[in-house]
């Protein structure tokens, strides 16, 4: 049997740079950092030959074909897992509409399990450039790709994306003690409502030529974001994500609502720095600096 433990994420500062439609005209740049919440994917081996499915639902089928979760069926047929095996899914937090990456920490942790269950150990740039693979090319879902990276390396990172697809990762050196006053200065609320990314992200896709100057900006912001950690200057974080924040709703119509500003208006009038919704929008959980 083989377990693997995927931290999901929350992105700092540089979301929506990590778009192919951005990223293969300029860098893209984004700071993220994986939390102590994961997905968990179980692996083993049946009696019989048929696939098991384990998640919202059960699916049993007799070929990869077959399997109707399109994540499990490509990350099978990536690393060649054809049968005779049960695949569970398990995660903290809703699995699906979260804001914190949950598809692609699913995606990365089943391929590491599958390559794992067959004996070999898989080194993080394949399984995050895999993981995009399945996700962006095979699926056709409208997501960039920091959220695989973040998923494959785990820490406090920031990506550059390359226009050749090479993507340059880097820890940012802080030390753990800080971290964790970091940590502990950043607050994750759930909304209470779940929602498809796939609602929001394409409007903000298609936007991408028309919203050059946010971008750039929200680029900018990463860049400000990763120094002002690196040097201890935690509450500028807060700084950055509220003004990030308000360049981040120019990209779609739907990624705040009236419901999520009053909650973010409470949380800084209770005096937080700053904060923004994690992920596309929308819903999903509120993250605030205090």
């Amino acid at each position: 049997m083989i377990i693997t433990q995927t931290p999901l994420r929350i992105s700092l500062a540089g979301g929506g740079t990590d778009f192919r439609g951005f990223y293969e005209q300029e860098d893209g740049f984004v700071v993220s950092s994986a939390i102590d919440k994961y997905v968990f994917v179980i692996v083993k081996e049946r009696f019989d030959d048929r696939i098991y499915i384990n998640y919202m639902k059960k699916e049993i089928v007799d070929y990869v074909d077959e399997i109707q979760h399109e994540l499990v069926r490509e990350a099978m047929k990536i690393t060649g897992v054809e049968r005779g095996v049960e695949i569970t899914m398990l995660a903290d937090v809703p699995s699906g509409g979260s804001g914190l990456g949950s598809s692609s920490s699913i995606t990365v942790g089943l391929l590491n399990a599958l390559y794992m269950y067959q004996g070999e150990q898989v080194p993080a740039e394949r399984l995050a450039r895999e993981a995009c693979e399945i996700e962006i090319e095979r699926c056709s879902k409208p997501i960039g790709v920091q959220d695989q990276y973040i998923a494959a390396y785990g820490n406090l990172r920031s990506f550059r994306f390359r226009a050749s697809g090479m993507v340059e990762v880097e820890r940012i050196p802080i030390a753990d003690a800080r971290k964790r006053v970091l940590g502990s200065n950043l607050l994750l609320f759930f909304t209470a409502k779940t929602r498809k990314a796939d609602v929001i992200l394409p409007e903000q896709q298609s936007r991408i030529a028309a919203r050059l100057a946010v971008l750039r900006k929200l680029k900018q912001y990463a860049i400000e974001a990763k120094g002002s950690i690196g040097e201890g200057r935690f509450d500028e974080v807060g700084r950055i994500l509220k003004e990030s924040w308000e360049f981040k709703k120019q990209m779609a119509g739907k990624i705040s609502n009236g419901e999520i500003d009053a909650m973010y208006d409470k949380a800084m009038s209770a005096g937080a720095l700053g904060g923004k919704i994690s992920g596309a929008g929308g819903g999903g959980f509120l993250l605030v600096y205090a």
